[in-house]
């Protein structure tokens, strides 16, 4: 079975990787200077993703200021890894690796104010979420998650699966193709993901 896969990393070198995706930092950081340079005012800082880490950090007065606190939370193995990596310790990372399960950590947790650095393209689910469990939700842009420039487009009929790690992959790969090809496999990477494709597929059958 020969696999196309869509995100920016690609785990496997037998994959066909073509990444539809392309992180680029924000124009204008201003906002995202003043969230970080008024980090102790929050009770949390979730990250959810490693390029949120990337893009927010070196930002921050003193990266030894959120040590302790606030709480940083982190909704998986590779957004730990680069909090890891540049020093922060301290980390609480949820059970599952979605936003769902984010909420469900949230859940249990003493309400405060939490700060969501992301993508530009992030969904509502979190903040609200968090939201109707009393928590007072902060967002602000990280970084700018694009579709890039000039795209690689693969003779499809030679693929037998697709992996998409994200509903902008999905989104993109409809850009470059046209639509959703039939008499394919498609993987996806958590319930977000899943049910963006199935929405997708939902609409191409209409």
């Amino acid at each position: 079975m020969k696999t196309l896969y869509t995100g920016i990393t690609c785990p496997n070198p037998e994959y066909v990787h073509t990444p539809l995706i392309e992180i680029l930092p924000v124009q204008d950081n201003s906002a995202l200077r003043q969230a970080a340079g008024s980090v102790d005012r929050y009770d949390y800082v979730l990250f959810t993703s490693r390029f949120a880490v990337k893009h927010f950090c070196p930002l921050l007065p003193q990266p030894s200021t959120i040590i302790h606190h606030p709480t940083i939370v982190s909704i998986g193995n590779a957004t730990t890894v680069a909090l890891y990596n540049i020093g922060i310790k301290d980390v609480q990372q949820v059970d599952e690796d979605n936003s769902y399960g984010v909420i469900e950590w949230f859940r249990i947790q003493p309400c405060g104010r939490v700060l969501v650095p992301r993508s530009n393209l992030a969904l509502p689910i979190i903040p609200d979420g968090l939201r109707q469990l009393g928590f007072e939700v902060d967002t602000v842009t990280a970084y700018i998650n694009s579709m890039p420039q000039n795209p690689q487009r693969t003779d499809l009929s030679k693929i037998d699966r697709i992996v998409f790690t994200s509903p902008s992959t999905i989104a993109n790969f409809i850009r470059l193709y046209g639509s959703l090809p039939e008499g394919k496999v498609f993987d996806t990477r958590g319930p977000i993901t899943e049910h963006y494709l199935h929405t997708k597929i939902k609409q191409h059958k209409l």
